[in-house]
């Protein structure tokens, strides 16, 4: 199950990997003045820093037997999920300010890729809270 998890957490970085590229590609990190975009760089940088970080920990679990990482691991999981769900808040069509203006980098996302990077997050953070309270919590 421990594996299982760190597959759908590769499935998910690969997804929201292909979705930063796009961001990136189409002007992300240049659209820096207020109303110009949707997606703030820190909400970009520490959904994606952290989501690196809470990965390296299950890893460090996997491969070490740290159940401490474990529990780091489904702690920042949780936080990537906050700041995702935020993202996807701020990503949906709405009538405020930010809409009367130009086309922003985060309009270019296929809807295919937002809806599979956000399942397989949700499923991500699903598995690892199931894990660690399951089979870490018996231990």
């Amino acid at each position: 199950m421990r594996v299982f998890v760190l597959g759908v957490w590769l499935l998910t970085a690969s997804l929201g990997g292909y979705l930063a590229t796009v961001w990136i590609r189409h002007g992300g990190l240049r659209q820096r003045t207020p109303g110009v975009t949707r997606l703030p760089l820190w909400l970009v940088v520490g959904h994606v820093a952290l989501a690196v970080a809470g990965l390296a920990a299950w890893t460090v679990y996997l491969v070490g037997g740290l159940r401490g990482s474990a529990w780091t691991a489904c702690a920042v999981v949780l936080i990537v999920a906050v700041f995702g769900f935020m993202m996807l808040l701020r990503w949906l069509p709405s009538p405020g300010r930010h809409s009367h203006g130009g086309v922003t980098a985060e309009r270019h996302f296929p809807l295919t890729a937002v809806v599979a990077h956000g399942m397989c997050a949700g499923a991500t953070v699903l598995l690892v809270v199931l894990v660690v309270l399951v089979v870490l919590g018996q231990m």
